[in-house]
């Protein structure tokens, strides 16, 4: 892949603007009892739309934005986000996520990773260290059962558009 002339889509400039938002996201809303929700944050932009540099072709978009967040979970995330949480993303990033529209996210890669993370936030089960354990944890409770994403379309994503590994290679990289 030429790495110089990537175009990016949802308002995402570059990977490392996606690394470096993912990261401000998860000093605030938290990195997880075992530290990995920066990498299930970026694992899922890689899954579900190549870190951004995908567009998605459907007429109004299966998902909305960097993370596709689809409608319904959107509207769950605002319904059952607590308040303490809402106050903390005011203060930190600006946003009433009360007042916001679906149609919010589609350009803003700060906002859909804020999405993505207040999404995982709402599972009590901790995030799993390993590559692997992260991508049956979105395919469970993110792309959902009756999704159409794998875990191995998350493993060779990740390691496509994130780790710049062969999709054969599939050895989990270290959390922060």
């Amino acid at each position: 892949m030429n790495q110089e002339n990537l175009t990016y889509h949802y308002g995402l400039t570059s990977k490392i603007k996606a690394i470096t938002l993912a990261r401000q996201v998860c000093d605030v809303l938290g990195h997880g009892s075992t530290g990995c929700a920066t990498n299930l944050l970026l694992e899922t932009a890689a899954a579900e739309t190549c870190l951004g540099l995908y567009e998605d072709p459907t007429p109004g978009g299966a998902g909305m934005g960097l993370n596709q967040h689809d409608l319904i979970a959107f509207q769950d995330i605002i319904s059952r986000t607590p308040m303490r949480l809402v106050k903390t993303i005011h203060m930190h990033f600006g946003y009433d996520i009360r007042k916001l529209v679906h149609t919010d996210l589609a350009n803003d890669p700060l906002l859909s990773f804020i999405f993505c993370r207040l999404h995982y936030r709402l599972r009590p089960e901790p995030i799993p260290s390993s590559l692997r354990g992260r991508a049956e944890y979105w395919k469970q409770f993110y792309n959902s059962m009756a999704g159409k994403g794998t875990v191995t379309h998350y493993l060779d994503s990740a390691n496509t558009y994130l780790y710049c590994l062969t999709p054969s290679d599939l050895s989990t990289p270290p959390c922060p």
